[in-house]
């Protein structure tokens, strides 16, 4: 069976007595974790005393499958615990977390993974591989985020299929990595929002960003940032296009937008679970329907579209 192996480390600001608990008490994991933050109405069955050997927990939900975690051993830095998916698929997997103090008052924490993948999926290895270090990185800011504050500003909820109308916009394109999208739309969307006032054309809703190219493996992407306007028109120096109308699963983010990945994360296992077909097309888009200039972050709303083939 082909074997993969996956880390991701992040450092926290907090003693190491302060993290280890949200990472030896599965009770906490729903509040940090990057599958089960997608479908917290799973169900959740917990098993022994936190921090002590055979301490896990069963999960069965629609998105988030089935299956168990144990804590194996919990000895010095390290913790290591047996994972068993049960659905979408059978396969076992050993994760080890190591937590080791840097300074008085940081953490480093390196989440590791050792699995093997099913023989006839053998060509998903490095696929997987991707999106499982993506899912640790969301996970671990979220732990960072809980350790440090004592909460994650992140909620996700599912509209479902809904129709999007058609939608003009004047927009701004940039290319770059995941570290820098915040600093990226920093510069683009107030920048095309200077391009729809100027233009001919009032503005027809909140701002936003079509995804027009995501490379997975590299973390490079290519978008375009976007406000809708009421008539589609040429405008040096802008990007300029029309939405068609189409069906999208339509998933809704409470929070701050650094976790905005936890909806995209919902979005396609929505997708995946319903067996529904991207439109090719047309690239998933995000409206933001507040200021943040105005609005506190926990209430920051962020609208996720994944246009469907009808």
């Amino acid at each position: 069976m082909p074997a993969y192996h996956v880390e991701r480390s992040i450092r926290i600001d907090a003693a190491e007595p302060a993290v280890r608990p949200a990472i030896e008490d599965f009770r906490q994991w729903p509040t940090w974790s990057p599958w089960l933050c997608m479908e917290p109405d799973a169900k959740m069955t917990y098993h022994g005393k936190a921090g002590e050997t055979g301490h896990g927990y069963d999960w069965d939900g629609d998105l988030v499958g089935a299956g168990g975690m144990r804590l194996a051993s919990n000895e010095g830095n390290q913790l290591k615990m047996d994972l068993n998916f049960l659905r979408p698929f059978k396969s076992n997997a050993d994760v080890q977390f190591e937590v080791k103090p840097v300074g008085d008052n940081q953490t480093e924490v390196t989440w590791h993974l050792d699995g093997k993948m099913p023989f006839f999926l053998f060509w998903m290895t490095g696929t997987m591989k991707t999106m499982i270090g993506m899912d640790y990185a969301r996970g671990l800011k979220m732990l960072k985020e809980y350790v440090e504050t004592g909460k994650v500003l992140s909620k996700t909820e599912i509209a479902g299929i809904v129709d999007v109308p058609q939608m003009h916009y004047v927009g701004v394109s940039d290319q770059c990595t995941i570290d820098e999208i915040g600093e990226s739309m920093q510069r683009t969307l107030p920048a095309a929002h200077k391009f729809a006032t100027e233009s001919e054309s009032a503005i027809a809703g909140p701002p936003g960003a079509l995804w027009d190219e995501v490379d997975l493996k590299t973390q490079a992407f290519k978008y375009t940032a976007i406000v809708p306007v009421e008539s589609s028109q040429d405008i040096a120096g802008a990007q300029t296009g029309t939405i068609a109308p189409c069906k999208a699963i339509k998933v809704t983010h409470t929070g701050s937008y650094q976790n905005v990945g936890n909806a995209w994360s919902t979005v396609m296992a929505y997708q995946r679970y319903k067996k529904l077909k991207p439109l090719k097309s047309q690239c998933g888009f995000e409206l933001y329907l507040n200021d943040p200039c105005e609005t506190a972050e926990a209430d920051l709303l962020t609208e996720i579209y994944l246009p469907i083939r009808g």
